[in-house]
């Protein structure tokens, strides 16, 4: 917003003055509408971003604001889509050096993982098929990670948009 004012005319002071207050009076609407707005697009982009599309992890994900916060949550399972698991997460790490100090418990821990005859690192699980599947983990697909650089290269444009009354 941009207000000209003639320092030197009373009545461009008091215009300016007027126009202030009734700015003012609009930011705690826009300043919710901005709130929202950041969290709905960072709520879609997140579903759009997961790697894996049944109903688990794309259901988990959530979204809503909760005071002056805006909240996008991503459960179930969605932590070892994001952080990699196994060896093959050890091996394509999360991007993010600052989660990666805290999850070393995502990779080759526990009392099923095992060594196989042929040299690899892993456990056996239950397939939907009543079978048993050996995996040596999954790569991290930091799809909430994404979806925080995303929010952080668009919440200028956005900002303008709703304070400047283009949106």
């Amino acid at each position: 917003m941009t207000i000209k004012v003639n320092p030197l005319s009373l009545s461009s002071v008091k215009e300016a003055e007027k126009k202030i207050r009734d700015y003012q009076k609009t930011l705690e609407t826009k300043t919710a509408e901005y709130l929202q707005r950041l969290t709905d697009e960072g709520l879609l982009r997140a579903v759009d971003l997961v790697p894996v599309y049944h109903g688990g992890a794309v259901n988990s994900i959530t979204g809503y604001v909760e005071g002056n916060r805006g909240i996008i949550k991503a459960g179930g399972y969605c932590a070892f889509i994001e952080f990699g698991t196994g060896v093959k997460g050890e091996s394509s790490p999360h991007p993010s050096a600052d989660y990666m100090a805290a999850m070393k418990w995502a990779y080759n821990v526990g009392t099923t993982i095992f060594t196989t005859k042929d040299g690899r690192t892993g456990w056996f699980f239950p397939a939907d098929d009543g079978t048993w599947k050996f995996t040596e983990g999954m790569p991290s697909r930091p799809f909430m990670y994404e979806t925080a650089l995303y929010l952080k290269s668009e919440y200028k444009r956005i900002a303008k948009e709703i304070f400047n009354g283009q949106g």
